[in-house]
């Protein structure tokens, strides 16, 4: 029975495996889930990369995004040359180069593994026509693979589903970057914030002689007292709430 199960299947079954763990499980429990396939060790890679992109907290396997063979241990993969392209930092090219190749391997092989890497490879030029410099290319690849699956589970999806499939996973692959370039927006005008108080308590403490308060700041700036207080508290600065005389 266990032979027969689609590995997508697979997959979720692993899941909710893990959702009854509190979304925990072993290397060695995901790799006895698996035990009936004979996945070789680069595939239960991309098992290990699929239960990480969900939140499961695998003991015992830790992933290195850009970690890869030497090179005289690694396979030519034409594929992987030209899905590169130009705006990935080195370590993306190599982590980018290693995913392919071991892609590659998994699609050679016979089964739903095999029917997998070929959808995994097209997330994988999708994530590359859609990459960033502000996120890394591999947690693209898996926030795209994590929608995927996601879409697989709910149906089976033919060749005459391709993009409305992978509609869907430019739709994940878009959210993450957009989620990283409010998050980066963020940062920046929290940035101007700071730079902005400190420049007014100095000119007003050059001005008034003293050190000042909430208040006077809060009236300058035009900003609330609250404001300016949480801005404080990113400086490591103790508010003062009455000016000293």
């Amino acid at each position: 029975m266990a032979d027969k199960m689609s590995f997508q299947q697979k997959l979720a079954d692993i899941m909710q495996t893990a959702r009854e763990n509190g979304m925990c499980m072993t290397a060695e429990e995901a790799e006895r889930f698996f035990e009936d396939d004979g996945l070789t060790g680069e595939q239960m890679e991309l098992v290990f990369d699929y239960l990480l992109s969900q939140k499961v907290a695998v003991q015992g396997y830790v992933r290195k995004p850009g970690t890869v063979r030497e090179a005289g241990d690694r396979e030519e993969d034409p594929g992987a040359e030209e899905a590169v392209t130009g705006g990935m930092s080195g370590e993306e090219k190599e982590y980018l180069e290693e995913y392919l190749r071991q892609l590659g391997e998994l699609q050679a092989a016979a089964g739903e593994g095999a029917e997998l890497a070929a959808w995994l490879r097209l997330v994988a030029e999708e994530a590359v026509k859609l990459h960033q410099p502000e996120v890394f290319i591999g947690d693209l690849i898996q926030e795209g693979s994590a929608a995927l699956v996601e879409v697989l589970g709910r149906h089976a999806a033919g060749a005459g589903e391709r993009e409305l499939v992978m509609a869907d996973v430019r739709a994940a692959m878009k959210a993450l970057l957009a989620s990283q370039a409010e998050m980066e927006r963020r940062d920046r005008r929290m940035v101007d914030q700071v730079a902005r108080l400190d420049e007014a308590i100095r000119q007003m403490t050059d001005e008034l002689g003293r050190k000042v308060d909430v208040q006077e700041v809060a009236a300058r700036l035009e900003l609330t007292e609250e404001q300016v207080r949480d801005i404080l508290k990113l400086t490591g600065e103790e508010p003062e709430d009455e000016a000293e005389a």
